[in-house]
């Protein structure tokens, strides 16, 4: 029986995305593109899009500890991909025809291999969007969740979080030039391990599979490796603080408080696109700025936030869930839908009339998201007691 959603993960999800909308808004497109007016304020911390992986890989795991990985990693892809391959090819239209001259070179060839997520194997290769950077790198840690939950189990869980913790380091040494191991350790994304490591070991705690003291020296550790693969404290510090948040809606309770319940449908209408969002916000937006720049800064700020949430609500609700739906539903579910939907069209000369029942959808928590983004996971865990390249 599925449990009730909790609101403390949507409110999560928001802040993360949020992070990364004003951080592209007004740091990132005013340092790309100088022609933009100078921003109100400036929010130069880039760990919004870590938080939504560290988030995606805790929902892997309540999702994976309920067995059937492969139907696991069935219902990923089918929230992640269309939704992306949608929005990558209406980010590539706009910026091939719409941006201003000079703002982009983008070929065909760059469309399909960010389309099929292999942009980061090739370091020729244009990203159609910087933010994209997260989506092969979800789907790489969902495919060796999928494969290892099965295989992995007790000790060997804590030694494969320590693994993705300082394996990636100690290759690093490898990387300086082009070769084999450089060509894995970027189209892997394998210095983003750590991430998977944070959110893994979360679940655990609040299952009270890992004591707290090993969850922060984990957690310490992976911060530790973070600030080297970044090279930005500051940011790692920020994500540091939101992990706590993390921490405590894994392992308290929720975060429905009188302020927080007055606002819940437009919370969980806000976290309910928040992958559509992160993925149609950043090249788009910036095209959209420049498109009013002769009204300053706070036009161009409104414009490509509103943009940012419009465009987000129209992927989620034409792409996302119907894509999803579609591709999740098993045969016999869809031959049905088929027919009812028929019957219901033929019902005024005779056929009598009918109501389709919904589909099977599993409750989501904001993926993934995208994102979940970051992205949407396929269950919520039950309540426990205890850039660019």
């Amino acid at each position: 029986m599925p449990t009730q959603r909790r609101i403390n993960w949507d409110v999560l999800r928001i802040l993360a995305v949020l992070c990364v909308v004003l951080q592209h808004a007004t740091h990132a497109g005013p340092s790309v593109h100088p022609e933009l007016s100078a921003p109100l304020f400036v929010f130069d911390l880039e760990f919004g899009a870590s938080a939504l992986v560290v988030i995606s890989a805790f929902f892997a795991c309540a999702s994976l500890a309920k067995g059937a990985p492969a139907r696991f990693l069935r219902h990923r892809l089918a929230r992640l991909i269309p939704a992306y391959v949608v929005a990558a090819t209406c980010t590539y239209a706009v910026l091939r025809y719409a941006a201003p001259p000079g703002w982009s070179h983008l070929e065909p060839r760059d469309l399909l291999f960010n389309a099929l997520m292999l942009q980061n194997w090739f370091p020729e290769v244009r990203l159609v969007d910087f933010s994209y950077w997260t989506l092969p790198v979800q789907v790489t840690g969902f495919a060796a969740g999928a494969l290892l939950a099965s295989r992995v189990r007790g000790p060997a869980v804590k030694a494969l979080l320590w693994t993705l913790v300082a394996g990636p380091l100690l290759l690093r040494s490898w990387t300086a030039e082009p070769g084999l191991v450089r060509t894995l350790y970027d189209g892997l994304g394998v210095h983003r391990a750590q991430l998977f490591a944070i959110g893994i070991a979360i679940w655990l705690w609040s299952r009270s599979r890992l004591g707290d003291r090993h969850l922060f020296a984990l957690l310490t550790s992976s911060l530790l490796a973070q600030a080297v693969h970044s090279a930005d404290l500051a940011s790692t510090t920020a994500l540091g603080v939101l992990l706590v948040g993390v921490c405590a809606a894994a392992g308290g309770p929720d975060w429905d408080v009188a302020p927080v319940r007055a606002l819940r449908r437009p919370i969980r209408w806000l976290a309910g696109i928040s992958y559509g969002v992160y993925l149609v916000h950043q090249e788009i937006g910036y095209v959209v700025m420049a498109s009013v720049s002769t009204f300053g800064p706070l036009a161009e700020l409104a414009a490509f936030t509103g943009t940012a949430v419009l465009l987000g609500w129209l992927l989620t609700r034409f792409v996302e869930r119907p894509a999803h739906r579609a591709l999740t539903a098993n045969r016999r579910t869809a031959v049905v839908g088929l027919l009812l939907t028929a019957q219901s069209h033929f019902g005024s000369v005779g056929a009598a009339p009918s109501s389709r029942a919904p589909l099977w959808r599993p409750v989501s928590h904001p993926s993934t998201s995208a994102a979940a983004p970051l992205t949407t996971g396929d269950a919520s865990p039950a309540p426990v007691s205890a850039q660019p390249r």
